[in-house]
């Protein structure tokens, strides 16, 4: 294994790509199309150059030779916490927190804690063909903060935000009840949930009216947050698993009018025509723990058993889906998932109702679009970032392992 002498290979990153790279004689998926058999894809100055068949290869290139192979574009895992301390995932004192901002705790380089190696490193999620996800605040506050769409490699932090803030997490239902109680704070309800997040957005409509009368008023960074939210130059990610936690934030969003995304979704199937129909996309736990991924386990009354095939009912349905890992990175007291295991984990899909396309998509393009930068990842297409993963098998077989992860066009991971 070559794994940690060519993670975050500061020196070639350090520089654009600077030879092109051709990969060739393997099945190329490029998501966005039909699989290309016996392809060609040239990576140069970090982007895609072309994709196809019959592709000329540029003099000097660093020729990789996939016969045998599949060459896919980098998985984009849309919702984890990795690269953060266990003490730092939410405020514990607050459960309305907008203006926090995740990449201020973002920390893919150096230790976790208290000055001790995480147990879950960025690493491996290259390991399992991650290039690109969603960091964000964990779900112990209705309002947790704002995320950002990252690499998982770079030669800097600057160098790794794709977007930044992507949008603002929220979270309804048991998780921010458990985290409210244990700080004896508000809100202890469901009811007292809703309310106050309701309470907080129409705080910031007249924060909004205030400051456009009077631009010299004292700025609030959490109603700033939250205008962008409502003048929908930034979406509500809100968690919600429950039946009676959807309809809640179906409810807000179109009282308020902002865009709405659904994180963890175990019963978004119960409210699959409404979704469809406002066009809200649902990014799901993985198939096999769907919610021990967002803390929340099935012990009350109104939490129906885990449905394996919720993917294949929303997409069916016309909901956009994506299959995200929600890894935390604090070990034993994390949820179950880790993104090393994203591709493998939602192969379980395929098994109930989804194609083996649609659940590649659900892991690539889709989280892309969903994320709002599909222009730069999520399939393989000239123009876009030269997120390349080459694997040894059929994608979604349990014998395939990545052997090679390209970010920008530089190779990263190699097994």
């Amino acid at each position: 294994m070559r794994t940690a002498a060519l993670l975050f290979a500061v020196a070639a990153l350090a520089a654009a790509q600077s030879t092109p790279v051709a990969i060739r004689g393997g099945t190329i998926l490029p998501i966005s199309g039909a699989p290309i058999p016996n392809g060609t894809i040239i990576l140069r100055d970090g982007k895609i150059a072309a994709v196809g068949s019959g592709i000329p290869i540029p003099a000097g290139a660093e020729v990789v030779d996939a016969t045998g192979k599949f060459v896919m574009p980098g998985l984009v895992d849309a919702a984890t916490s990795l690269g953060f301390a266990a003490t730092d995932l939410n405020e514990p004192g607050n459960s309305f927190t907008p203006e926090l901002r995740a990449i201020e705790a973002f920390n893919p380089f150096g230790t976790f804690g208290a000055g001790k190696p995480g147990p879950i490193r960025i690493k491996e999620s290259l390991s399992g063909g991650i290039t690109t996800m969603y960091i964000a605040p964990a779900d112990a506050a209705v309002i947790g903060g704002q995320g950002a769409v990252v690499k998982t490699a770079g030669e800097n932090l600057a160098g790794l935000i794709v977007r930044e803030p992507a949008s603002i997490d929220m979270a309804l239902g048991e998780p921010p009840k458990k985290a409210a109680a244990s700080k004896q704070r508000d809100p202890a309800t469901r009811m007292a949930q809703v309310a106050m997040l309701r309470q907080m957005l129409v705080k910031a409509q007249e924060y909004d009216r205030n400051h456009t009368a009077n631009p010299s008023a004292p700025r609030d960074l959490g109603m700033e947050a939250l205008v962008k939210l409502l003048k929908r130059e930034l979406p509500a990610r809100l968690q919600a698993n429950s039946a009676i936690d959807i309809r809640s934030a179906l409810s807000v969003a179109q009282e308020f009018g902002f865009d709405l995304i659904i994180d963890g979704g175990a019963s978004a199937y119960e409210h699959r025509e409404a979704l469809a129909g406002r066009k809200v996309p649902v990014i799901l736990a993985q198939v096999s723990h769907q919610y021990l991924s967002n803390d929340e386990i099935p012990d009350r009354s109104d939490y129906p058993p885990v449905d394996e095939t919720t993917a294949a009912k929303l997409h069916a349905a016309g909901v956009k889906i994506a299959i995200a890992s929600f890894s935390r990175a604090f070990g034993t007291l994390a949820p179950a998932g880790s993104s090393k295991w994203l591709l493998l984990d939602a192969a379980i899909a395929a098994g109930y109702g989804l194609t083996e396309a649609q659940v590649l998509e659900a892991v690539t393009l889709s989280p892309a679009q969903i994320l709002g930068v599909s222009a730069r990842v999520g399939s393989l297409e000239p123009g876009k970032d030269a997120d390349v993963i080459v694997l040894d098998g059929p994608p979604l077989s349990m014998k395939t392992w990545v052997q090679r992860v390209y970010v920008g066009g530089v190779l990263v991971h190699q097994r």
